[in-house]
């Protein structure tokens, strides 16, 4: 699961994450800035900065909530709590946690004690170069982006897992929650933490926590002062920390053999000057942040020098922690390479993304950095890469007269176009996930497209998804099946005749289907059939892009785009001699292979629902509901004729069938003989199960109308003063 991601439809197209991801781990598909999850580093610049709210951190809120009604739950504190949570005295702050059900409070600087030590030991070995290895964001930069640094990092636990470690030798069955202000702690909880870490929360989450439990501004309460002293630790937080605790006295490294390095911009310079060898240093203490107490979740309106204040004070009032290690702790950590190499354009590509964009000089590039990106040229190194969009160039758009507004409305028009158009493919699968993302990527372009798959799968179904998408989708779409008419029908269907063309003909001529589709598609279905003479004349017509009709003399401009389907291999067709390689490879620009109703059953359930659904508003019907056992047989069939075949049996169950519940003794023979040899399931009555059945299409219907009652009394077909005693006679109101 990514730590990080984009909400659909949120995203604006700001690209002010793409601007401030040190590692450019955006991706711009659809005017939607989603992240990479293999280039990532969960830093947390792109959830800081985003304005719509667009980006999401992983939560575990809720995990956390059911811990806490267990008997034993651990906080394992952040030491920059007191920047955050400023307005508490600790003594209040850590009571505060145990009135929200924590057991136990304790501190990150227990980690801290304890991977000094192994620091040392590490450092009494004399290696050459050791970058820290408690961020894990850097940890995180430098196994996806510069693995050559990897044998540098020190394989030390970072002072959460040797804290979290800690704990689990002393309470073995409780559960470990960490609260701070990083976001990539979430990661090294999945990367690291396995078995150790139970949850991670941040400063910001727990804010919300308290607020909803009503404790977070319990500033009345009186509780005693623990024990004054001064310790080191605490200062960790702050740029320098691991330094200062690992050689107080200054005998480990001279002051020049110590680089310390914090916030995005310098850490990502220094890590390149290192891998290049620019720069070295005995020892990198190095964070993303400015210091752990600015973290991306730190949620403290105080300025970076008042968080640094509170951390000082906090330091020299706290007593040095006391550890109670039973067995000897294993604090060692290992590191992966996980750099994903992305091809690197020539100069002659990066120059041509550049001139699509009016850039023909170096004069021309802007760098206003509207896309996100630095340069024009790094912009153009995205584009090549699949992380960009070539039109975010703003400059390029308003010079094509397009307008920022116009190409927003445009962005606008094709995803409303696209959610009320994705009843096209209806289904959770893989597959069909796939299908949709391959039908936005054709519907951008002109291409020809070949599509492929056994009968009744939906070819026909995906192109008029693929037409529908595209900016064609006003114009007609036209099918027209290659094996139903005779050849010399066929030629004048697609071609159109003029008067007096042959005996017959009619007055005035007729235009075809390639003339009727102007501006729109067509579609040439089972075109594996066609004649090998009728195939010659097409391949001109595709190839010259224009034709005459039958007995005409004048030419006639094609603007309409092809598709073809066949559930014929075409390929196998070419080797026989029965289709022409060169029509096939002028068809076969695009191709999609439509996958059989056998290969994704998973969706045949919400088949069910929506042919049932559709077909009960077009017959104005009451819809009928299907038993679970019913759509198990279903699940079991290996469906021959695909989808229109269940279509088929749909419709059929739904005109034969009296009673509102279609169980499994309705279904036709063939298919019942599949359930013969299951286990019968549990009897109960007649009545009981209707109910049941019926109270569940209900609840279904509102989730799938987000709560709109009306709505959902449509689509179930039935009054909506019906649907309002239905919900009271099933204890729905409430809830709804």
């Amino acid at each position: 699961m990514p730590v990080v991601r984009t909400i659909e439809d949120k995203c604006k197209a700001c690209y002010s994450c793409v601007r401030n991801c040190p590692v450019k781990a955006i991706k711009v598909e659809l005017g939607q800035a989603t992240v990479v999850e293999d280039r990532c580093i969960s830093c947390g610049n792109c959830v800081r900065v985003c304005s719509q709210n667009a980006k999401q951190i992983v939560s575990y809120v809720k995990d956390t909530e059911g811990y806490l009604l267990q008997e034993e739950v651990v906080a394992l504190l952040a030491p920059s709590f007191p920047a955050s949570f400023y307005y508490l005295e600790p003594e209040q702050f850590f009571a505060t946690l145990e009135d929200l059900g924590f057991t136990k409070v304790l501190e990150v600087t227990h980690g801290i004690e304890l991977t000094v030590p192994a620091y040392r030991e590490f450092f009494s070995n004399n290696p050459e170069m050791a970058i820290s290895s408690y961020c894990p964001a850097i940890v995180g930069m430098i196994e996806r982006h510069f693995p050559t640094l990897i044998p540098y990092l020190v394989p030390v636990d970072s002072a959460v897992l040797a804290s979290a470690k800690y704990v689990r030798q002393i309470y073995p069955k409780a559960k470990i929650v960490f609260i701070g202000p990083c976001i990539a702690k979430k990661e090294e909880m999945t990367e690291f933490g396995q078995g150790v870490l139970d949850a991670v929360l941040t400063f910001k989450e727990l804010k919300e926590m308290l607020e909803a439990r009503g404790l977070h501004h319990l500033l009345d309460r009186s509780i005693p002062p623990r024990p004054h002293g001064n310790s080191l630790p605490p200062l960790f937080p702050l740029s320098g920390g691991l330094a200062r605790n690992l050689d107080p006295e200054g005998t480990l490294f001279r002051e020049e053999e110590i680089a310390v390095v914090d916030g995005k911009e310098d850490s990502l310079e220094f890590l390149g000057n290192l891998r290049d060898g620019l720069v070295h240093a005995r020892f990198i203490d190095i964070l993303l942040c400015r210091g752990c107490i600015d973290g991306p979740e730190m949620d403290s309106p105080l300025d970076l020098f008042s968080r640094k204040y509170q951390i000082y004070k906090y330091a020299q009032r706290k007593i040095r922690d006391e550890l109670e290690v039973t067995l000897p702790l294993d604090l060692h950590r290992e590191f992966t390479d996980k750099h994903q190499l992305l091809q690197e354009p020539s100069e002659s590509e990066i120059k041509e993304i550049l001139r699509y964009t009016n850039k023909f000089k170096p004069e021309d590039e802007l760098n206003c950095g509207s896309c996100g990106y630095n340069t024009c040229r790094e912009k153009a190194v995205a584009v090549y890469q699949g992380l960009a969009e070539i039109d975010m160039c703003l400059p390029y758009l308003i010079e094509q007269s397009h307008g920022e507004i116009e190409v927003y409305k445009e962005r606008l028009r094709f995803k409303e176009t696209y959610h009320e158009n994705e009843q096209f493919l209806i289904g959770i699968s893989t597959a069909n996930q796939e299908l949709r993302r391959l039908a936005v990527k054709a519907s951008r372009n002109d291409a020809n497209i070949l599509i492929q798959g056994e009968s009744g799968v939906g070819k026909e179904v995906f192109a008029q998804f693929v037409h529908k998408l595209s900016n064609r989708r006003d114009k007609p779409f036209l099918g027209i099946n290659c094996t139903a008419l005779p050849e010399n029908l066929l030629e004048s269907e697609l071609f159109g005749y003029d008067e007096g063309a042959f005996t017959g003909a009619k007055k005035g001529g007729k235009p075809g289907k390639f003339e009727l589709a102007k501006g729109g598609s067509i579609l040439l279905d089972e075109v594996g059939d066609m004649p090998l003479s009728m195939q010659a004349k097409l391949l001109r017509v595709l190839q010259e892009r224009e034709f005459e009709r039958v007995g005409g003399t004048h030419t006639i401009r094609l603007e309409a785009r092809i598709m073809a389907a066949s559930n014929r291999d075409l390929r196998r067709l070419v080797h026989e001699g029965k289709f022409r390689a060169d029509l096939f490879y002028r068809l076969n620009v695009i191709n999609i292979s439509i996958p059989s109703l056998r290969e994704h059953k998973e969706d045949i359930p919400h088949l069910v629902t929506h042919f049932s659904q559709k077909m009960a508003q077009a017959r104005k019907i009451l819809p009928k509901i299907f038993s679970e056992e019913a759509v198990e047989c279903f699940m079991q069939y290996d469906w021959p004729g695909n989808v229109r075949e269940l279509e088929n049996i749909i419709e059929r169950l739904l005109y034969t069938v009296d009673e509102n519940v279609i169980s499994i003794y309705h279904l036709p023979a063939f298919l019942i003989k599949h359930t013969e040899n299951r286990p019968s399931t549990e009897l109960k009555p007649l009545k009981e199960a209707v109910q049941d059945l019926e109270r569940r299409m209900i609840i279904q219907a509102l989730k799938s109308c987000g709560g709109n009652r009306a709505a959902a009394a449509q689509n179930l077909g039935m009054p909506r003063a019906t649907l309002y005693l239905k919900l009271k006679e099933y204890g729905l109101l409430e809830k709804n």
